[in-house]
């Protein structure tokens, strides 16, 4: 009898409809949520294309600073405060904050007449940073008056500029990663009156840092024994986020007037744009699936109304709530199950297409994704299962109230 009553008032059209909503709203979630976890990988990874990034920071140079140190009208520089240093490092974003060490002393740098380099002289400068931020493997990172030659790391930028610039047009001999630490030169160290001749060579060459390093020791060395005896305030900053997309980081950047090399936040900026994306359709998707979702409840509460009299006539009947609400609980269960379960089918064909991307990229998709995935599925059935049974069960106690 029951069953009899229920199917005499079911829309197929509207059911279908909202099927269909619910059935596309949950794929755009399912895809979304499994990409992430899919990639999720690809954010943590510290030494791939998601690398931990060293952002370099120094002050932004006017026109009229420019104007006023060509006029010897202003000898100081743009240089980072201690107090400056302090409250940049107490942002949220920070994860680690250095200094570079500059030298205040005169760098000569010059090759011996028998070396393949001969006669190659330039004026240089050198700068130190803490061992931790270099990203060149050299065992013996440090020095000291007595060893036998100052270790130098290289931007790999000058080697490039080098061997596809200089040496081109001087028609000198073009340098390896691998060969150019067997050309040794010399550095001459001047400043207050006084010089000294020492060795050096290159032992690297950097991707992270943009400028000629040497260890902390000879930085305080030449600046004890050379220098001016002012107590240097730094120049330029490295800048460790713990997320480097962090919009607030980039808005605290543009307020101070630092600047940054755009080139080594394109990844921050990539990885952004990626999380804004991800959260965008997954919002979407939440939002189709949300109003899907109640247009299908909305439905089967329609359908209740529609049997109205017949709901009231069976309770009249003796027939229970539980019995009368039965056939309405099953439909939603179905509906809802059916959605959620048709709803993976394309989702595989989805993850087959951008996880064969990934492999390209050298990444594999995520071990866990079956399982957050099922994980999600659950918890969508159970959430809008209860909550149509919630409905149907107020909706019929309420006619037969």
């Amino acid at each position: 009898m029951i069953w009899k009553v229920f199917k005499t008032e079911i829309s197929r059209w509207q059911l279908g409809a909202a099927f269909a909503g619910a059935f596309a709203g949950m794929v755009i979630v399912l895809a979304a949520l499994g990409f992430y976890f899919d990639v999720i990988g690809v954010f943590d990874d510290s030494e791939g294309f998601w690398k931990e990034e060293y952002i370099i920071i120094s002050k932004r140079i006017s026109s009229s600073e420019t104007v006023l140190q060509i006029d010897n009208q202003q000898r100081a520089k743009p240089t980072f405060t201690p107090e400056e240093i302090d409250e940049l490092n107490s942002q949220a974003f920070v994860s680690k904050l250095t200094a570079f060490s500059n030298c205040s002393f005169g760098v000569a740098a010059f090759t011996d007449n028998d070396s393949p380099l001969a006669g190659f002289y330039t004026d240089l400068f050198f700068e130190a940073v803490p061992t931790e931020y270099i990203d060149v493997n050299y065992d013996n990172w440090s020095w000291n008056e007595s060893d036998a030659f100052v270790p130098v790391i290289l931007p790999k930028t000058y080697l490039n500029l080098y061997n596809f610039g200089f040496a081109t047009s001087q028609n000198l001999p073009q340098v390896s990663e691998e060969s150019a630490s067997l050309v040794k030169f010399n550095i001459v160290v001047h400043g207050q009156g006084k010089k000294e001749k020492l060795k050096a060579h290159i032992v690297g060459f950097s991707d992270r840092i943009n400028t000629l390093l040497v260890p902390e020791e000879f930085i305080r060395w030449g600046n004890q024994n050379f220098g001016t005896g002012d107590s240097y305030r730094p120049s330029r900053l490295i800048v460790v986020a713990h997320d480097p997309s962090d919009a607030e980081m980039f808005r605290y950047f543009e307020e101070k007037s630092y600047d940054v090399n755009k080139s080594e936040l394109s990844n921050s900026k990539a990885l952004m744009f990626l999380r804004i994306i991800i959260s965008l359709v997954v919002a979407t998707g939440l939002l189709i699936t949300v109003l899907a979702f109640w247009l299908l409840v909305t439905s089967i509460l329609l359908l209740l109304q529609k049997n109205r009299e017949n709901i009231i006539k069976l309770g009249l009947l003796g027939y229970q709530n539980k019995s009368i609400a039965k056939p309405y609980n099953i439909l939603s269960a179905i509906m809802i199950l059916s959605v959620v379960v048709l709803a993976v089918l394309p989702l595989m064909l989805i993850r087959h297409y951008y996880v064969s991307q990934l492999v390209v990229l050298g990444y594999a998709a995520s071990s866990s994704w079956a399982l957050a995935i099922a994980t999600t599925a659950l918890g969508f059935i159970v959430v809008l299962v209860v909550l149509c049974l919630v409905f149907i069960r107020m909706r019929v106690n309420y006619f037969l109230k």
